[in-house]
């Protein structure tokens, strides 16, 4: 069964609209006489002298949709700065038969540029597969990463029309298949290419027909649509979305607190650690930089609550709790952890998965950072296998770590705060934490390997979380080190190393050594 229109139109009733943005404004000088100021997110631009007809044009298009051929006629004579200032708020349309637009093209960015050309007849046309489709509160709107303009689709007509692209189609086969005049179709392609959302075959220089550049792009081929459009809207200036410390629930909903609320779970007190014995044991910070590595084997020897409790104090531990300046006056609070956190939100939790420690039965427990504890969330060994083995085969290693630490974000505690990079913030401070997880590893002379977040079902479902408010983010395996030749030896050339790994590791073995003695 074909798709059509509700109401088909003429060809000839597809008339280009314009209006501005709903952020841009045109407004007369507060200095006295003069020109009027066009003012927009990114610029204000100054309007020609002697400019009234095109300043009336203007403020009418801050109003309402305007022909656009009441435009056209100033537009040969604008200055560059004020043609660029048009580009970045001028929304184009497409409306059918005077009634609301089937498309509408949105610049988002300061760089946009939207230049509509005819399609080349007969080629075929298909939707970029970096383009993504979504509802934005009054329609669907089609976005992707590679373009300057989001296009809005206000109504069933225009979807149905530029869904006929999510397969290859010429112009002529579309409009058959809707029973449209082709130059309707081919109105509504031609913007949709300009835009960025539809890609055509045989457009590259060497390119056959059929084939379209996008598919053997060697700077796109890689890149998935999602992470494409994670990067570009996580950076400013690639859309018009809000971005950096916005605060934008504050009002709306309480700050997620410093430290997630204890639950009244069995209770693990840990060591803590005397700073003047770390002092004067602690290996070098260069030799324990050089010796750090990713060990996928694990020794004999079992690791001890005591030593994962100074891991835990070394590396996670609150230092103190007070209120950044920044936050003080939205009531959010704050803290000083041994790690770094972006705008100190310290949005990350550890919770630990034993399978083989001496002194502490196997099982899931969170870690409590401000009673440097561990709380007890699930016992017994078949969730925790379950946990352990699947770390195993992430890391690739040939046997089951004896413990596990699984970082998860509590994500309400980042996106109260920032937009657009809220997501990606998260990521940089799982990084920063698992470094820091692997220096102190390595001081203390245990095997560590940083894993990815793993099932995080399975751990959502072992630690009784909804994982739409906390989930699994990161991961980080660990055992005691094991024996000097069963470590990972350094593959291929040397490079700008100091007999590495063999001097580094004699140094870091020679401390372990005498730490053990001391302990």
């Amino acid at each position: 069964m074909s798709l059509r229109f509700s109401s088909p139109e003429r060809a000839e009733d597809v008339i280009e609209v314009c209006s501005l943005r709903d952020d841009a404004l045109v407004e007369a000088p507060t200095d006295g006489p003069g020109p009027a100021v066009l003012t927009t997110r990114w610029d204000d631009v100054r309007l020609p002298p002697a400019s009234t007809a095109l300043q009336q044009v203007l403020e009418r298009m801050a109003r309402e949709l305007v022909p656009l051929s009441e435009l056209e006629p100033f537009w040969s004579a604008l200055p560059r700065e004020l043609e660029g200032a048009l580009q970045q708020v001028l929304v184009r349309s497409l409306a059918v038969g005077g009634g609301d637009p089937l498309l509408s093209v949105v610049p988002i960015s300061r760089t946009a540029s939207f230049r509509p050309v005819p399609p080349r007849p007969g080629a075929l046309h298909r939707l970029s597969r970096f383009a993504l489709m979504r509802s934005d509160g009054d329609g669907l709107c089609i976005e992707s990463p590679l373009s300057g303009h989001r296009v809005a689709l206000p109504g069933i007509d225009g979807v149905r029309l530029t869904g006929c692209f999510g397969r290859a189609s010429t112009v002529e086969d579309t409009a058959a298949e809707l029973h449209l005049p082709a130059g309707t179709v081919r109105a509504v392609v031609s913007y949709l290419l300009a835009a960025g959302m539809l890609v055509s075959d045989g457009s590259g220089p060497d390119e056959e027909p059929g084939r379209f550049a996008e598919d053997g792009d060697p700077a796109l081929i890689a890149w998935s649509p999602h992470d494409l459009m994670l990067h570009s809207r996580s950076r400013v200036d690639c859309h018009d979305g809000a971005h950096g410390a916005t605060y934008p629930y504050a009002g709306r909903m309480a700050p997620e607190p410093v430290v997630k609320p204890v639950v009244a779970h069995q209770r693990v007190p840990l060591v803590r650690p005397a700073l003047d014995r770390l002092l004067a044991q602690d290996p070098p910070m260069t030799a324990v930089l050089e010796g750090r590595r990713s060990m996928r084997q694990y020794g004999t020897e079992p690791l001890t609550l005591r030593q994962l409790g100074e891991l835990l104090f070394r590396v996670a531990r609150i230092r103190s709790l007070g209120s950044a300046p920044d936050v003080a006056e939205y009531g959010a609070g704050s803290s000083s952890r041994p790690y770094p956190s972006i705008g100190s939100t310290y949005a990350l939790e550890l919770y630990l998965t034993v399978g083989d420690c001496e002194g502490l039965e196997c099982g899931t427990y969170h870690y409590d950072p401000v009673e440097h504890a561990l709380r007890a969330v699930a016992t017994g060994r078949p969730v925790a296998g379950q946990l352990l083995s699947q770390t195993r085969l992430l890391a690739g290693g040939r046997a089951e770590p004896p413990a596990l630490i699984t970082i998860t974000g509590r994500f309400r505690r980042m996106t109260w705060k920032y937009s657009g990079m809220a997501y990606t913030a998260l990521l940089k401070d799982v990084g920063v934490l698992q470094q820091t997880l692997y220096l102190v590893c390595t001081a203390m002379g245990l095997a560590s390997c940083a894993t990815s977040g793993g099932d995080g079902d399975l751990f959502a479902r072992a630690a009784g979380l909804d994982w739409r408010v906390e989930s699994s983010v990161g991961g980080f395996a660990l055992g005691s080190l094991p024996p000097a030749e069963a470590e990972p030896a350094a593959g291929g050339m040397p490079l700008n190393g100091y007999d590495w790994p063999g001097r580094s590791a004699e140094v870091l073995r020679d401390c372990f050594s005498r730490r053990r003695r001391r302990d």
